[in-house]
């Protein structure tokens, strides 16, 4: 009678034993970011980090080496375009680049900031995507953006500073909840979050100064430029292509507001779109700060092709 006795106590132990063990594997939370981060970075898709030649002069390329992409407004696309281009939004551009089986893609627009940040979206996705410097406002004068925009209002405000940088800041990393597992699936739904989020990404210069610590502040800018130039008060200086887990990324904030910030909002653009990606709530300067110091600059400027 004990030998049956103690045959089921461990039978019991046992299948508890195997019950919890189940229970654990099944309900085992996935952290989406580290599979997500993870999935990029292995797989080389991390292109922020990179973009070797990513944004091409008009005077110095063929547009007939590519895909021309204009996701400019319809209306504007249908006024005047580049021979052979191709006219999408950002919500149908991969269908319309994989319906043309294209694999070398030019992307368009009117100043080059959301072409920027559309072909970050692109890459993420293995697609050798190109942006064309300061957008269709370098094709012809009547598609000038830039020149109205290039202001020097900032260089004397109060929040336009020339101190050093603070230490970079150290957070969490976001949560993402996409409910997928695999990274491929989790990129596709942050993608289209992305996509979804590009109306609320853009913001003036003139906001941010007013009041910077609304935000956290990124000048992205190699140290020296940060000190010659001067920044945003409170900014950080962000050295780019330092944006991976193994650098830099802990440094952006996962609950609040970050606004990272370059020359012509090009690059900025493009490194919102990536660390959108990732989770993060980012805006970028709409013309960066040609909007804000231009006659400061010696260089990375709209050089005014048209006059004004």
């Amino acid at each position: 009678m004990k030998t049956n006795k103690l045959f089921f106590l461990i039978l019991i132990a046992a299948f508890t034993f195997f019950i919890v063990g189940c229970e654990s594997d099944d309900d085992k939370e996935i952290n989406e970011f580290d599979v997500l981060s993870s999935y990029i970075e292995d797989n080389g898709l991390d292109w922020a980090n990179d973009m070797a030649g990513w944004i091409v002069n008009l005077a110095d390329i063929n547009t007939a080496d590519y895909f021309v992409l204009d996701i400019r407004q319809a209306d504007h696309y249908n006024a005047e375009h580049i021979a052979g281009a191709v006219n999408a939004t950002m919500g149908n551009m991969f269908d319309v680049i994989g319906k043309a089986n294209a694999d070398k893609v030019l992307v368009v627009c009117y100043s080059g900031q959301s072409a920027s940040y559309a072909h970050m979206l692109l890459r993420l996705k293995g697609i050798e995507a190109y942006v064309m410097k300061f957008g269709m406002s370098a094709f012809s004068a009547d598609h000038d953006k830039w020149t109205g925009k290039c202001s020097n209002q900032y260089a004397n405000h109060a929040n336009w500073v020339m101190d050093a940088s603070a230490a970079l800041p150290s957070f969490d990393y976001p949560e993402l909840n996409t409910g997928e597992e695999k990274g491929e699936d989790i990129l596709d739904e942050r993608i289209q979050h992305a996509i979804d989020s590009w109306s609320s990404i853009l913001i003036g210069g003139g906001d941010v100064i007013a009041n910077p610590d609304a935000y956290a502040i990124y000048n992205y800018w190699g140290n020296d430029d940060y000190m010659h130039y001067g920044h945003i008060k409170d900014a950080y200086q962000l050295t780019p292509k330092t944006l991976s887990t193994d650098a830099n990324l802990a440094a952006l904030n996962p609950n609040e507001t970050n606004v990272i910030y370059c020359w012509t909002g090009q690059t900025s653009a493009a490194v919102n779109a990536y660390l959108t990606v990732l989770g993060y709530t980012t805006k970028s300067l709409v013309f960066g700060v040609n909007s804000m110091i231009y006659d400061e600059l010696t260089g990375h400027k709209w050089p005014k092709p048209y006059g004004g």
